[in-house]
């Protein structure tokens, strides 16, 4: 197949030592039922076998791009960015999957001129590939929802439940019109590019899984400690309702706050409860 010169889609995928995950990724986008797209992968300076694998796959719809040094994840999906040429703009982690037909039912969705942004259902996988949950997500976002009732169900939410980036696509030219991916907010960073998104036009949510998030212990947010993500998740919040304080409410705040504290509690309680196990099981010389 020949190299897209102005392809419809955009899918890019940042990896940084990403050998173990890296070709199941590429192998689920270049498995669509719809062609008009490019895969961007911006390797950001990796140690390991990522770029090799890339190479390896030989399609010319792919392009690969490497990075001197590492940068931060924010600069680096905002590279991915600047290297996209399609009109719609779809991020997918080197360790997630979409769903064969994730492309066409989105393209198709945003036919809509009206619509800012879309996404759908996602399933959990493990490191072998092997489902372990279906169809989660925001089941309030599904169907057609305005711009207001997005934004306020987005604060309302945990990035966790509301998916992985790959269940997302917008355009293009919004995220030039807005600060891109912003590094304020670490665990927060791909919502609070979605946040700002929907302010610029209706949401669309698929009640299908299009996209499956891997539940690694290799990937960047279960090495970051559970004290940052809900620090960072927090003051996106409340950020969010000073930027949007025309359409985001006090109530919107203080619900995604109490989210937060419900989440703490629960890691905490089974943070306590395997220390405990752990400690029950050591022997009496090693008390």
């Amino acid at each position: 197949m020949g190299d897209v010169v102005n392809p419809r889609v955009s899918v890019c995928v940042p990896a940084l030592n990403a050998e173990r995950t890296i070709a199941a990724t590429l192998e689920s986008i270049l498995a669509q039922d719809f062609d008009d797209f490019e895969i961007v992968v911006i390797d950001n300076n990796s140690s390991d076998g990522t770029r090799s694998i890339v190479n390896s796959i030989k399609d010319s719809r792919i392009r690969l791009y490497h990075n001197e040094t590492t940068l931060p994840m924010a600069e680096n999906w905002n590279t991915a960015v600047r290297h996209a040429r399609g009109e719609l703009f779809k991020l997918v982690c080197a360790d997630d999957l979409i769903a064969p037909q994730c492309l066409s039912i989105q393209v198709d969705t945003m036919g809509d001129d009206g619509i800012a942004a879309t996404s759908s259902l996602f399933d959990v996988v493990d490191d072998d590939g092997a489902v372990i949950a279906r169809q989660l997500g925001a089941h309030e976002l599904q169907g057609y929802r305005t711009s207001e009732q997005a934004v306020r169900t987005l604060v309302r939410k945990l990035p966790d439940e509301v998916g992985p980036t790959g269940a997302f696509m917008f355009r293009t030219a919004d995220i030039a019109k807005t600060a891109g991916f912003r590094a304020n907010f670490m665990y927060a960073l791909d919502i609070d590019l979605w946040v700002r998104l929907c302010a610029r036009g209706a949401f669309y949510g698929q009640s299908v899984s299009l996209a499956s998030n891997r539940a690694s212990s290799y990937n960047v947010s279960s090495r970051t400690s559970t004290v940052s993500k809900f620090v960072d998740i927090i003051r996106f919040n409340h950020a969010m309702g000073q930027e949007l304080s025309d359409r985001i409410r006090l109530l919107d705040v203080a619900t995604g706050d109490l989210r937060v504290a419900r989440a703490a509690v629960r890691r905490l309680g089974i943070k306590t409860a395997d220390i405990a196990r752990g400690h029950r099981r050591m022997p009496i010389s090693a008390k």
